[in-house]
């Protein structure tokens, strides 16, 4: 079934990070499918996740796959024991200093995910991106359990960007 989903300003603006190729992501959706954060928004008004995870109490994580023959993007993590050591390089992102696997060439993927926080109003999305499912880093402030499981990911996974 359908979710009623809506982006608030602040989440506008982090999604807007995923539709242009540039040095912040590897994972962008591409443009022949999905133009705008909008256009993405009409897709989830029409479409059934695939996959469900309750992250907490108020947050929820869904995941999609286009099974009409079109991407919805490039994917933006790696496996770190899939990762040559000589192609990663660190980041400061959002605060948190992060290891990044530079690449030639981004992998196609027709998956995407959506993570949402259940409002009054519906499902307010935090973030959305092309590929499969991926905890958040792992925070200060975060329940315990959360803290490690997020903590653990990022110890096994790495983010994906073009070389420069």
């Amino acid at each position: 079934m359908p979710h009623y989903f809506y982006l608030s300003s602040r989440s506008r603006k982090h999604i807007k990070r995923h539709f242009y190729v540039g040095i912040h992501s590897g994972s962008h959706f591409l443009i022949d499918t999905f133009q705008t954060p909008d256009d993405l928004l009409l897709f989830l008004e029409h479409s059934n996740p695939v996959r469900t995870i309750e992250q907490n109490l108020n947050t929820t994580l869904f995941t999609y796959t286009l099974t009409d023959g079109r991407m919805a993007g490039t994917i933006g993590i790696a496996k770190r024991n899939q990762v040559l050591k000589e192609n990663l390089i660190t980041e400061v992102r959002d605060g948190f200093t992060i290891e990044v696997e530079e690449v030639e060439e981004l992998t196609l993927t027709p998956e995407l995910c959506v993570v949402a926080r259940r409002t009054n109003k519906g499902l307010s999305i935090i973030t959305a991106f092309p590929g499969g499912y991926a905890r958040p880093f792992a925070q200060k402030g975060q329940p315990a359990e959360e803290y490690e499981l997020n903590k653990q990911f990022w110890e096994e996974h790495v983010l994906v960007k073009l070389k420069s």
